[in-house]
This record gives C-alpha cells, sequence and structure tokens, in this order.
C-alpha cells in the first residue's frame, strides 16, 4: 500500500483551490462573488483514499467534472447543486460527485468533510463485495437512497475524519480498513443503477459463501484440507470463495491467508502446551499444523506472537 499523505493550506486565491482540487482529479473552477473568498483544508489520505476537511469563507459558484468519486458532508448557510439531470441542497444530506456528471455548485460560507476514492479502487471493491464483475460502477443519483442511508454516511464521514487525523492512520490496515468500509458505505448509501435484488442476493450468497467457510476451516484445519475443499463445502467456486473473503473478513484475507492463520493459532496452542522434555519440537508441531520449512514457521510466529516458537515450547 502506498505511503500517507497530510496537506494542509490555507488560501484565498481561487485559481490555487482549482490547483489543489486537481490533485485530486476534481476539476472544478471556482468563482468567488465577493472579495471575502477564502479556502483552508486539511488532507489525509494515499493512493486510493483522501479525507479532506475544509472551510470556505464568502460566497462562490463552482463548476466542473471529476475523475474521482466524491461524497461531500456540508455545513453552512448555502450549497446548492445542479448536474444535466438533476439538482438539490447539500444542506438536506451528502451529495455524490461521480465521473462523467459534471456539476455546478453555488454555496456561501461553510465547512465539510469530503470522502474521494478512486474509481478503480471503488471497481475493485465492487466487483468483490458484489461478485458482479465486468459491470462498471455506475450511480443512478447524486442523493442518498433514503433519509436512513443519508444519515448513516454522516456518521461514516465523522469517523473517516476523525480517523485520519489521529495517528493511527499511519498504519496501512487502518487506512485499508476505512477505504474498504467507506466504498462500501457508498455503494450501499447512494443507488446504484445496477439491479438492487440482484445486487442484495449476490451479498447474502457471499455471506453464506464466506461463513460456511469459516466454520469449515476452523472445523478442519489440522487436516490436509485446502481452499478448494471449504470451495466444495460452501458449494462455490474457489474464485467465488476469494471474493467472498475478500469482501467479509474484517482484513480482507483470502481464504488460503486464513487458513493460515488458523494453523498458525493451532501451532501457538500445541507450543503453549507443549514439553520439551517429552520430546515436543518446533518443527514437530509446525509439520503437524502444516508447516514444511521451520524457518518460515518460525518468522510466520514470531510476526504474529512477538518471539521465537521455541521460547513458547521452553516456557
Amino acid at each position: 500500500m502506498s505511503p500517507r499523505f497530510h496537506h494542509e493550506d490555507t488560501v484565498r486565491e481561487p485559481e490555487a483551490v482549482t490547483d489543489l482540487f486537481a490533485q485530486l482529479g476534481v476539476r472544478f473552477s471556482f468563482d468567488p462573488a465577493g472579495p471575502s473568498f477564502s479556502y483552508r483544508e486539511t488532507r489525509d489520505g494515499d493512493e486510493s483514499l483522501t479525507v479532506a476537511r475544509l472551510a470556505m469563507g464568502g460566497p462562490f459558484s463552482t463548476w466542473g467534472d471529476t475523475e474521482v468519486f466524491g461524497v461531500v458532508e456540508v455545513r453552512g448557510a448555502c450549497y446548492d447543486w445542479s448536474t444535466s439531470d438533476e439538482q438539490g441542497s447539500g444542506l438536506g444530506g451528502p451529495v455524490l460527485f461521480r465521473p462523467g456528471h459534471p456539476a455546478l455548485v453555488v454555496a456561501g460560507p461553510l465547512e465539510a468533510t469530503n470522502v474521494y476514492l478512486t474509481a478503480g479502487v471503488l471497481q475493485e471493491i465492487a466487483d468483490t463485495v458484489y461478485g458482479i464483475e465486468g459491470t462498471p460502477v455506475a450511480f443512478a443519483s447524486s442523493r442518498p437512497a433514503g433519509p436512513a442511508l443519508a444519515h448513516y454516511w454522516s456518521g461514516l464521514a465523522r469517523w473517516a475524519a476523525e480517523t485520519s487525523a489521529s495517528e493511527a492512520f499511519e498504519e496501512p490496515v487502518v487506512r485499508a480498513d476505512l477505504t474498504r468500509r467507506l466504498a462500501v458505505g457508498m455503494l450501499e448509501c447512494f443507488p446504484l443503477s445496477w439491479d438492487r435484488e440482484l445486487r442484495s442476493l449476490s451479498m447474502a450468497a457471499q455471506g453464506r459463501r464466506y461463513r460456511s467457510a469459516v466454520a469449515y476451516f476452523d472445523d478442519n484445519a489440522q487436516r490436509p484440507v485446502t481452499v478448494e475443499d471449504a470451495a466444495r463445502a460452501a458449494n462455490t467456486t474457489t474464485a467465488a470463495l476469494v471474493r467472498a473473503f475478500r469482501a467479509h473478513h474484517p482484513l480482507g484475507l483470502t481464504p488460503a491467508a486464513y487458513l493460515r492463520r488458523v494453523r498458525l493459532a493451532g501451532a501457538h496452542a500445541d507450543l503453549v502446551a507443549g514439553d520439551p522434555t517429552a520430546g515436543d519440537t518446533v518443527a514437530a508441531v509446525a509439520a503437524r499444523w502444516g508447516f514444511a520449512h521451520p524457518g518460515r514457521f518460525a518468522a510466520a510466529y514470531r510476526a504474529t506472537y512477538g518471539v521465537a516458537p521455541r521460547r513458547t515450547l521452553d516456557t
């Protein structure tokens, strides 16, 4: 994963604001309605996700298109937006800006939390979560699908702002989890052009496959089982099972990575209970749980438990 970036900018020239937005792939021009225009922004993210907390002073209008998907959560006196087929107020809920749908915004002084996801990462997560590969992400509206979902997104935006401003955001695992949650939130909160019933059925099927495979791995990890065995137990294909795990596991693990983790936990339990005076060895425990290479097992064990497996056995 790419490194985190953090930027803080305060400008008064509309051209400078245009340049800041262009860095994200948002090609909007800004036209102040008076001399009081100002812009202050704190921006955190990586190559997939950007969370921007901003404040704009004075009335202004802005017009343009975007290469990324962005959701704007506004607090202010005025925020009227329009596209070729829709118009509304951003004060009543979040607004989605999407590629291929140029928009005009007329607004006054405001504060906002903007969440941007690249088209590539949103497509990848949509393919994984819904299992409808080959169907480009396309939203039917810039408005949320309903008041409850608008409220849900507002909570996500607050959480994204808090997380991106914290030290934990330095960790790639934290950023990956936040990216996935925001992407799924965007896909769920705003109406897609896809058939909603088909999408819901796909998600439900993936959930069943995931839970079935997890149970299979948990029950049979010490046996010589494979990912293909788990796929058969879940009545699906290996490729579909990989998508289900990436969509539903909190860390997005693949089935193979999950099986290795379960087996490593089993080996750890055996090492804790082992007795070197009775002939128990690290190599034997590792092999029992499917780790044929002692050095690689020791490296994986140390990375997970912070000590060498020999130390656990000897304790």
